[in-house]
């Protein structure tokens, strides 16, 4: 009986098949020999809609006018999202943080708020503002505590070495607060850490505190501008600012620039602060949002806090008590408000948002719930 070639391979029905191992491994450098496609460069998640991230507030603002954004099924589940966003990263407790950074910032920012805003209007006239509108929304206990902050927060001295060192500590006391929201927005849209942690980044980031503390100022101006305003119409207006139709007409103008007023607050704070680049049509929604809940939970929140005498439980320190409540409560709408504005991001298709700095790792790919 003739023996086998071992190095034949067994034949299969319809397939022409080499004879041999040899002519087999002949003809496998044939298809290695094939020219390759090129294989492009996969595109990193955010350049996806690069487009997003470059757009202007004023395309941002056309979106958000001809309701490109606002689908209320999405806008339910967003608002689920972030609800879940906020228990998951803690918010609670980063808020309370925020409370205590900025009890101890807000003598020095008032101090450059009131000073900015003075050059134009008077010291005096700022510092009433503000006093009414603490009244407005803490009532007396926490206008008493604004005005013991207000006539505090000042610092003469005739040595020159001591006014500096008093400027250098006023300016790290005013920015010590948005230094805290800062790191707390990196926490809550997931932002890597950066690897410049040197004095460079240091000096920038205060740097960006200080000129959010100078939003607040031009914020405070505006307000000011609006109520200078009013004051000359209701001169022209017939009857005077008693008529009762005027009074109406202010306070409808009153509460709308307040409004906007907020939502550009916000915007800054959202779009610049963190170490992220992010679109301004999730920018310009999420502040919305923010500002609306904000708006809402003033009246909500000044509605308790202007019925409820901190006093008897606290003595003397229960103004002060007050203003930590309010501070606390309004850091909750404002982080709740963030992470509406980074899940709606990631919902909507442009992507976890981007590190400013190059030297941070990319976070990591999360898809767009369906």
């Amino acid at each position: 009986m003739p023996s086998e070639d071992p190095n034949r391979i067994p034949a299969v029905p319809g397939e022409k098949q080499p004879a041999t191992l040899q002519d087999a491994q002949q003809d496998q450098p044939q298809q290695r020999q094939q020219p390759q496609q090129p294989q492009q460069p996969q595109q990193p998640l955010q350049a996806a809609d690069a487009e997003a991230l470059a757009d202007s507030p004023a395309d941002a603002v056309v979106a958000l006018a001809k309701g490109h954004e606002f689908s209320l099924r999405t806008l339910g589940r967003v608002a689920l999202d972030a609800a879940r966003a906020w228990s998951a990263h803690r918010a609670a407790s980063k808020g309370a943080a925020l409370a205590l950074y900025t009890l101890f910032s807000l003598a020095p920012m008032l101090v450059l708020v009131v000073a900015v805003a003075g050059v134009f209007f008077g010291v005096d006239t700022v510092r009433e503002v503000i006093l009414r509108q603490t009244s407005g929304v803490l009532g007396s206990q926490g206008a008493e505590a604004m005005k013991a902050i207000l006539a505090g927060a000042h610092y003469q001295s005739d040595s020159k070495i001591a006014a500096m060192v008093s400027s250098a500590l006023l300016l790290i006391g005013a920015t010590s607060a948005f230094s805290e929201l800062k790191d707390s927005l990196d926490e809550l849209w997931e932002v890597p850490r950066s690897s410049g942690t040197g004095l460079w980044s240091l000096v920038r980031e205060r740097f960006l505190s200080f000129g959010l503390v100078l939003v607040l100022a031009l914020m405070l101006l505006i307000s000011l501008a609006v109520s200078t305003l009013l004051s000359v119409l209701g001169e022209m207006w017939i009857g005077g600012v008693a008529n009762h139709s005027f009074i109406v007409f202010a306070k409808v103008i009153s509460s709308v620039a307040s409004f906007a007023i907020v939502t550009m607050m916000f915007a800054a704070i959202y779009k610049y602060l963190p170490a992220v680049r992010i679109a301004w049509r999730d920018v310009l929604l999420g502040s919305l949002i923010t500002a609306v809940l904000f708006v809402t939970g003033k009246f909500i929140i000044g509605f308790y806090l202007g019925t409820t005498n901190f006093s008897s439980g606290y003595g003397a320190a229960g103004s002060l008590v007050l203003l930590v409540t309010w501070i606390y409560y309004s850091a909750q709408i404002f982080f709740y408000g963030a992470l509406f504005t980074h899940e709606h991001a990631v919902r909507s298709g442009r992507a976890t948002p981007t590190p400013k700095t190059n030297d941070a790792k990319p976070p990591e790919k999360r898809p767009a719930p369906a």
